[in-house]
């Protein structure tokens, strides 16, 4: 898996309380995500972040968003 740290744009849905990510843009690329593997959350200092690991036509994503900011980012592609 390639580690990233790019700013992206991401539409989400909130259903029941919950953050689901359900398309983002990246490299003038737009990604349906098909599923999401993993959700975990960290704090960086005083600025907490959710991780989503997603996946799309077989290949893998690592999603940022920084709760501070509401920014998201690309952190990780693992591309076939």
């Amino acid at each position: 898996m390639i580690q990233l740290s790019e700013p992206i744009k991401v539409w989400v849905f909130f259903e029941n309380g919950t953050l689901k990510p359900h398309l983002f843009f990246w490299n003038k690329r737009q990604i349906k995500i098909e599923k999401i593997n993993l959700v975990h959350t960290t704090k960086n200092g005083s600025s907490p972040a959710y991780h989503f690991s997603v996946s799309s036509r077989g290949n893998f994503y690592r999603l940022g968003f920084d709760l501070f900011t509401l920014k998201w980012f690309l952190e990780a592609v693992e591309e076939g």
